[in-house]
């Protein structure tokens, strides 16, 4: 099970070394992501490759200079394309673990949007695979709700706006309509390691 994947715990180990913020917000994000795909009707093998692939899902940023993950300020155009790298690195450390495969599109293109704008390769709607997708929904809601080194976090209500607002551009709009209809964002996030697959 992915749980006592003990590869995938040294990753999230190293990271932890390099910013126990991200540890936190990687927890937060798998846990958040879990309560999605069940609400979605994912089967058992999804919620697995869900959790995997969430608890990976920011390990490329291990590639990037701390001066730039902890800077208190707004990125430069060119620190934010150094950031952009992230997914491309978790895509060649991962490579080496073939188990990971059926999860990786999780680390991959957790960034990339259903209108096409998104990064590294600028794919949209269903060309991006739709754990990806869940992610990426369960990903900005954390970030925007949580304190990050250049601003505080947001109110719900305002980060929920932001979440509405983008359906159908940055966001899936069958994922965003879960999100809100099953008050997934005002429930506790349960842990990440929880055993959901017994």
């Amino acid at each position: 099970m992915a749980i006592n994947d003990q590869d995938a715990n040294r990753w999230l180990q190293a990271l932890d070394l390099y910013d126990k913020e991200i540890t936190e917000h990687t927890l937060r994000v798998t846990s958040l992501s879990l309560k999605i795909a069940h609400s979605l009707g994912l089967p058992k093998r999804g919620l697995m490759n869900i959790q995997l692939g969430t608890l990976l899902h920011d390990i490329g940023k291990l590639g990037i200079p701390e001066s730039i993950m902890q800077k208190p300020g707004r990125l430069t155009p060119y620190e934010f394309q150094v950031v952009q790298e992230h997914p491309l690195f978790a895509m060649e450390w991962l490579t080496k673990y073939p188990q990971y495969k059926p999860a990786m599109v999780i680390p991959l293109y957790h960034h990339e949007w259903w209108d096409g704008t998104g990064y590294p390769f600028g794919l949209a709607g269903d060309e991006i695979p739709r754990l990806a997708r869940i992610v990426a929904v369960a990903d900005v809601w954390d970030a925007l709700t949580s304190d990050r080194p250049y601003r505080k976090a947001m109110a719900e209500s305002q980060a929920l706006y932001i979440i509405t607002s983008e359906s159908g551009t940055h966001f899936d709009p069958e994922v965003v309509d879960v999100f809100l209809d099953y008050g997934i964002f005002e429930t506790n996030y349960f842990p990440a390691y929880a055993t959901i697959f017994a």
